[in-house]
């Protein structure tokens, strides 16, 4: 979400193609470089057709999606959805155990208790112990069982709730990745949201550079540019999204081992890799632990992941191992 994607002369190529619009409550953006024959037409075409199809599975904004229609259902009865649905959850929460539970897609009615995600409201007080307990209680990774074959999932709790919006922006540009690619294009980059995927070089020799955004509310500035090719790359921060109550600051980015919003000064982090769908999930849940724990963590599994704390004029940036070779200098 925090992303700038910098585009540079193209010299002696074709012009490349692009096209943009809405998508999941934001918006998409693709760039296919040396088109050679692809249309507009039909790359919009393609690009909708994998939104949509995407939106009804796990829009949680709409009630006639699966997303929605397995939230409704009562407990302890397996609901039909897609196989694509079923196969992200269970992705979803192979992640969550992976990562002790930082990363928790049945998270949201402790969102909403915090007046975060779809249908809640900023509160005009903190929530009560007994209000917090109630929403942790339908909270967490063993209440959510997958089926594959015949795909389903089923909760264990009346009002335990999936949200994929995590991992699904990461996942829907993974998804347009794949269906360019079938169309020919083998130079692009196709974003959603801010979550994004490089596959090729942009020009001869040349990787695509993506700013970071420096992590600062009410200014748009980079912090840092990296170059990326065959990769996807994701910025998750906390620095737009929360609100102000009793004179101190409670972040969007919740902690599910806890139920309460993180206290660390940890802004925002930025995470590349094989796919977005891996980026986006693993840039969360980094978010969620902090800059010690998820430096440890980012360092533990290869993860090339880049840190920024602090805030005003001052920020400190920390990066993992990993990270190191997609650095270079800021323009």
């Amino acid at each position: 979400m925090v992303c700038v994607v910098l585009l540079a002369g193209c010299g002696q190529e074709s012009a490349p193609l692009q096209i943009s619009g809405p998508a999941q409550g934001t918006t998409y953006n693709v760039t296919v470089m040396a088109p050679e024959g692809l249309t507009e037409h039909a790359l919009r075409s393609t690009v909708e057709e994998v939104v949509a199809t995407i939106d009804k599975q796990m829009s949680t904004w709409r009630d006639d999606s699966e997303i929605s229609r397995f939230n409704a259902a009562p407990a302890n009865t397996w609901v039909e959805v897609s196989k694509p649905l079923a196969a992200l959850t269970e992705q979803a929460l192979e992640i969550g155990r992976d990562t002790g539970g930082a990363f928790d897609v049945t998270v949201g009615p402790i969102l909403k208790v915090w007046g975060f995600g779809a249908g809640a409201s900023v509160p005009t007080a903190l929530p009560t112990t007994d209000t917090l307990n109630a929403a942790r209680e339908i909270t967490g990774l063993g209440l959510i069982d997958v089926r594959i074959d015949p795909p389903a999932l089923r909760k264990k709790k009346a009002g335990v709730t999936l949200d994929l919006a995590g991992l699904a922006q990461g996942y829907t540009v993974d998804r347009i990745a794949d269906a360019i690619t079938e169309k020919g294009a083998s130079r692009f980059l196709a974003e959603v949201g801010g979550e994004l995927y490089a596959q090729g070089e942009k020009t001869s020799g040349q990787p695509w550079r993506i700013g970071i955004e420096k992590p600062a509310s009410g200014v748009r500035t980079i912090e840092r540019v990296v170059g990326l090719e065959d990769a996807g790359m994701t910025t998750s921060g906390d620095y737009r999204d929360y609100f102000e109550l009793e004179g101190r600051r409670f972040s969007h980015t919740i902690d599910p081992r806890t139920g309460r919003p993180v206290a660390h000064d940890l802004r925002a982090v930025t995470v590349i890799g094989d796919s977005a769908l891996a980026a986006d999930a693993m840039a969360t849940a980094l978010l969620v632990m902090g800059p010690e724990q998820g430096l440890a963590y980012a360092d533990a599994h290869g993860l090339a992941a880049l840190f920024v704390s602090g805030g005003g004029d001052a920020y400190t940036e920390v990066s993992s191992n990993a990270f190191s070779p997609y650095l270079e200098d800021s323009p």
